[in-house]
C-alpha cells in the first residue's frame, strides 16, 4: 500500500487541491463570461475568483517543496485561502439573492485574521497558534456559506443548495476538530500533525462535490427558466396561450367525465390600436401589463388568467352558472374601467375592455366550439359599442 502513502502524502495532496481549485476557478469564469450578466452571474463570478483564491493559495503552501521560502509563507498561503472562503460567501449571497446583513460574520473573521496575522509578525509563525486561529475562521465562514445555501427559497434549486450546503457543515466540523486536536494536543507540530492529511482530502473531497452542485443550481435555474418561458407570457407575466389551452383542454375533458360545466371569458381592450398610436409601444406596454395585473386581482383564485394575443386576453372559469360567469365578467369589466393607468408622460389613462363569454353545457365540453362561442360574444360586444359584457347567444355544439 505504499502508493497509497505517497497519495496521502500532504505534499501530493497540496498539489491536487490546487489543481483542482484552478480547474474550478476556469469553469466559472468561463460561465461568468459567456453568460448574461446581472446579480446572480456576479455571484459565478465570486465563485470563479474564490477557487482562483483557494489554488494561489496551496500553490504558495508547495513551494517549500520546491525550495522556496520566504518570510510568513504559511501566514500568506493559508489567508490567500481564507480570501477564497470569503468569496464563496459573498458569492453565494449574491447568486441565491440573499440579503447582506447575512454578512455580519466577515466582523468576528476580520478580528480573528488581525489577530492572527498580528501574532506571527510579533511572535513568528507559531504553528499552533496559527492553525487554531485559522481553523476557526475558515470555519465561521465555512458555517456561514451552508446556512445560506440551506435557506435557499427557489425551489427547483434549494434540493441541491442543501446537498451543498451539508457538506459545508460536515467541512466546518472537520475544522473545528483540527483546531481542537491543535489546541489540546501537547506535542502538536507539523512532524506531528495526523489532521493535516485529513484536512487536505477532507477539503478535496470539499471541491469534488460543491464544484458539482454549484452547477447543478445553475442548470436547475436554467431548466425553471426555460419553463418559465415556455409558459409564461414574457411582457405580462400571466401564463401564455399555450398554458391555457393545454388546461381548457384538461377541463373539457373533465366536464365530460363529471356531467359538470365550465366557461370562457374573452377580454379585449378597447381602442388599443389608438393607444399605440398615441403614447407609442411603451405606453400600449405599460397599458397590457397594467391591466394583466388589475384582472389578476379580480379572477377567483381557482380560475386561470392567460394573455392570448396583443390586447387579448382569456380567463378559464372553472365552475359556475350563467349568473355566477357573467357576474364575474362584469366585476372584471369594471375593475379595468376603474382604475386608471400612470403613463411614463405622467398622464393618467382610463381603459375600458369589452367581454364575451360562454358557458358550456352541463357534460358537453368541447373546447374549441366553447372559445369560438366566447369569441363571438366578444365581438358582438364591440359591435354593440363597446365596454360591455356580452355572453354567447347560444351554447356550443
Amino acid at each position: 500500500m505504499e502508493w497509497i502513502a505517497r497519495l496521502a502524502h500532504a505534499g501530493t495532496l497540496l498539489i491536487v487541491n490546487a489543481l483542482l481549485a484552478g480547474l474550478s476557478s476556469a469553469i466559472f469564469l468561463t460561465l461568468y463570461a459567456t453568460g448574461q450578466k446581472g446579480r446572480r452571474l456576479h455571484g459565478v463570478l465570486l465563485w470563479g475568483l474564490s477557487y482562483a483564491a483557494f489554488a494561489v493559495g496551496f500553490a504558495v503552501l508547495i513551494l517549500p517543496g520546491f525550495q522556496i521560502d520566504f518570510a510568513y509563507l504559511q501566514l500568506t498561503g493559508n489567508l490567500i485561502i481564507d480570501v477564497g472562503a470569503v468569496l464563496t460567501l459573498l458569492g453565494v449571497t449574491a447568486y441565491l439573492e440573499l440579503p447582506r446583513r447575512r454578512l455580519w460574520v466577515l466582523v468576528p473573521v476580520a478580528l480573528l485574521a488581525i489577530v492572527e496575522i498580528g501574532s506571527v509578525i510579533a511572535g513568528g509563525e507559531n504553528l499552533r497558534l496559527m492553525v487554531i486561529l485559522g481553523n476557526a475562521l475558515t470555519a465561521l465562514l465555512t458555517i456561514a456559506t451552508g446556512d445560506a445555501l440551506w435557506h435557499c427559497v427557489d425551489k427547483p434549486r434549494r434540493a441541491v443548495a442543501r446537498v451543498a450546503a451539508a457538506f459545508h457543515f460536515l467541512w466546518a466540523i472537520m475544522l473545528l476538530l483540527r483546531g481542537a486536536w491543535w489546541w489540546f494536543h501537547p506535542f502538536a507540530d507539523v512532524t506531528e500533525d495526523p489532521t493535516s492529511t485529513f484536512g487536505l482530502l477532507s477539503r478535496l473531497i470539499l471541491t469534488w462535490v460543491i464544484t458539482p452542485s454549484f452547477l447543478w443550481m445553475l442548470t436547475r435555474e436554467l431548466d425553471a427558466e426555460l419553463i418559465r418561458q415556455a409558459h409564461q407570457d414574457p411582457l405580462t407575466g400571466v401564463p401564455n396561450r399555450r398554458v391555457i389551452w393545454e388546461q381548457g383542454e384538461r377541463m373539457a375533458a373533465q366536464v365530460d367525465r363529471q356531467e359538470t360545466s365550465m366557461a370562457v371569458l374573452m377580454i379585449d381592450v378597447d381602442h388599443f390600436k389608438a393607444i399605440n398610436d398615441r403614447w407609442g409601444h411603451d405606453g400600449g406596454d405599460q397599458v397590457l401589463v397594467a391591466i394583466a395585473q388589475t384582472l389578476q386581482r379580480y379572477v377567483r383564485d381557482e380560475d386561470l388568467l392567460a394573455r392570448v394575443g396583443g390586447e387579448e386576453f382569456m380567463v378559464l372559469i372553472r365552475h359556475g352558472d350563467e349568473a355566477t360567469v357573467g357576474e364575474i365578467a362584469e366585476r372584471l369589466r369594471r375593475a379595468i374601467e376603474s382604475h386608471p393607468i400612470a403613463l411614463p408622460s405622467g398622464e393618467a389613462l382610463n381603459c375600458t375592455a369589452s367581454i364575451g363569454y360562454c358557458l358550456s353545457p352541463r357534460g358537453q365540453g368541447h373546447w374549441r366550439d366553447i372559445v369560438i362561442s366566447a369569441d363571438q360574444a366578444l365581438y358582438a360586444a364591440k359591435r354593440q359599442g363597446r365596454n360591455r359584457v356580452v355572453g354567447s347567444p347560444r351554447q356550443p355544439t
